[in-house]
Parts: structure tokens; C-alpha cells; sequence
């Protein structure tokens, strides 16, 4: 048995999350891709890690799903060399139905490559660890194509030349960086294993009329074939929001939130 360290790591510190997380509490290992060896060998009392679709964000990591499945690969061969005693795994929400809620079981295969390394590398972390919380994130709110295209279109409405090329009645929940650190340490000393922190779902015309609503007249007309988009809740919602079940805010609070980070010359 190894001596249990007092170390603090967090995996992926120069992150959008990571960049967040660790400047407003203190890690004593910083480790990325570049440093990554630093931890092998070690013992942690605690380790943030993200997966690489949160690191990096899931649009950039869909579109290279075949360096997806080395880094996955790789970060599986590599999670015997760490050793913590207590993980906070950052995952995405992909891996879970639509609808879910943490009671619900996460898929264990898909054909989609993407949520296929979501999954065997959500697996491997849980089967290593034992101890670990898993924060399975919905939609990121950040406005850059590698981690919201939609985002990006509408706190750009100059670019936009012709129609939106989004499902107008998609639901999305989009959730900030800005709040992973006290929702997670909201969680940690009740023993939760796993939580979605999701927010009220907004369809793609309330965020065009909450963001830029000089897109409005740009939403092409809905189609019977476009996708549904994310209705997720958390059965932890009494933490945050006793009268709203089943959300970490109230919907308009999250209208408030996303105005005053992406378009506050609207409040």
C-alpha cells in the first residue's frame, strides 16, 4: 500500500475550464499534455481530470475522431501510473440519453467513434479509481467553434451571410465554465458519484432572441427530420434550485448568465 500524498493535481490546467478552475483554487501540480509524465508515479489526494473533449472542446475533437481514439488510447494505458485518492472526472453528456438524469445508466457502446471514447475512457477511469466523482457536462457555453459552432454564429451575427444552419427548435443546455468549481465542490463532501449539472434546455430561437436578436430574421423554417437536442436533468437540483426541479438554475437566471457573458450590451 502507498502512502496517500497530501498533492492536489488537476489534468488539463490550460484549459478553458482548467484555466478557471485552478485560478481560483490552488493545485499543486498543473499538468497538460506537455507535462503530463510529471504525474506518473505519484499519489494525489485529489486530481481534476478532464476529458479531452471538455479539455479541448467537442467540436475540435469530432473533427479528428482518429487522434480521438490514440489520446483516448493513450490516457487509458497511462491511468495505472497515477494515483489519487479522490477524482473529479470532467466528462461530457454524450455518453447518457437525451433525457437522462444520474439514475439513469450511461450507454456502454455506441457507433458513433466520438461517444464510443467517451464511454471506454469514462469506464476505465470509474474501473481504476473506484473513488470518483463524474461530472458529465451538456452543451459548453463557449462562444468558439471548437466548443460551440452555434454560439459562435450568434455573438457573430456580421459573418452570418444567408441562414442560420441550425435546427430552429433544437433544445440545448448550455452550460458555463464559469460555474463548474462551486458546483463541483457543492457535491464532493456528500459522496455523490456522479452529477449532471444541467440547465433549463433553450431551443435555438430563444437563444437567437435572448443573444443577437438581429438574427431573428435568419432562422430557416423547421424540418421534420431536425434533431431534438438535449433535455437532461439532475436529480440533485435541491442543492442549487429547490423550486426548479430538476436544473442547477432557474431558466431565467440562465438567460441572464449567458446574456451577461456573451452579449452583455443586451442587459
Amino acid at each position: 500500500m502507498h502512502n496517500v500524498s497530501h498533492d492536489t493535481a488537476f489534468l488539463g490546467a490550460g484549459t478553458v475550464f482548467g484555466n478557471y478552475w485552478t485560478k481560483h483554487r490552488y493545485f499543486d501540480y498543473l499538468i497538460d499534455k506537455e507535462n503530463f509524465k510529471l504525474a506518473f508515479g505519484r499519489s494525489f489526494r485529489m486530481m481534476v481530470f478532464l476529458d479531452p473533449a471538455i479539455a479541448n472542446g467537442p467540436a475540435a475533437v469530432r473533427a479528428d475522431v482518429e487522434g480521438d481514439t490514440r489520446a483516448t488510447d493513450y490516457l487509458i494505458h497511462r491511468l495505472g501510473d497515477i494515483r489519487p485518492e479522490l477524482t473529479v472526472f470532467v466528462t461530457t453528456a454524450d455518453m447518457l440519453a437525451p433525457e437522462a438524469d444520474e439514475n439513469t445508466p450511461t450507454l456502454k457502446q455506441s457507433d458513433d467513434t466520438y461517444t464510443n471514447n467517451r464511454i471506454k475512457l469514462y469506464e476505465a477511469v470509474n474501473y481504476q479509481y473506484g473513488r470518483v466523482l463524474n461530472v458529465h457536462v451538456p452543451s459548453i457555453a463557449r462562444a468558439t467553434p471548437e466548443f460551440n459552432p452555434l454560439l459562435h454564429a450568434l455573438t457573430h451575427p456580421e459573418q452570418q451571410r444567408g441562414e442560420l444552419p441550425f435546427a430552429p427548435l433544437e433544445y440545448h443546455q448550455l452550460y458555463l465554465p464559469e460555474r463548474i468549481l462551486l458546483d463541483v465542490e457543492k457535491c464532493i463532501p456528500l459522496g455523490i458519484p456522479s452529477i449532471i449539472p444541467a440547465v433549463p434546455p433553450l431551443t435555438t430561437a430563444e437563444l437567437v432572441a435572448a443573444i443577437a436578436p438581429s438574427l431573428r430574421g435568419k432562422l430557416r423554417d423547421p424540418r421534420p427530420e431536425d434533431p431534438v437536442g438535449s433535455r437532461r436533468t439532475t436529480i440533485h437540483h435541491l442543492q442549487w434550485v429547490p423550486a426548479d426541479p430538476g436544473y442547477v438554475v432557474t431558466r431565467e437566471d440562465e438567460i441572464t448568465l449567458l446574456q451577461f457573458y456573451l452579449a452583455p450590451e443586451i442587459l
